[in-house]
């Protein structure tokens, strides 16, 4: 009896590990949720910045889509060094596309 009382008992636990595996695999990582909460913006889907005190600058001025994984907002600037008025903001947690040169974080 206790032999199949421990193999039902078995049985069920990987079910549930085996269920929650799914679940556990779709939420958000990184600055979000249970991840390891690295503060990064992601530049064009390629480029991860993670010291976001540090101007980031592009070759030329463009259209640049910024994934903001941060707690801070990021900065948009028409000039190639992060100086002058900024042109748009990356609210934290957001994505956008803005047409600029530089950015850095708000401080």
């Amino acid at each position: 009896m206790t032999f199949v009382m421990r193999s039902a008992i078995s049985s069920l636990a990987i079910a549930v590990v085996s269920l929650g595996a799914p679940v556990a695999s779709a939420l958000p990582t990184g600055s979000f949720g249970a991840g390891d909460g690295r503060q990064v913006v992601i530049v064009d889907g390629t480029l991860e910045l993670s010291d976001l005190d540090s101007c980031w600058a592009s070759g030329f001025p463009r259209d640049i889509r910024f994934e903001n994984r941060s707690s801070r907002d990021f900065l948009v600037f028409a000039s190639k060094d992060c100086s002058g008025d900024p042109v748009a903001t990356v609210a934290a947690g957001t994505s956008a596309s803005y047409y600029g040169w530089s950015a850095v974080a708000a401080r």
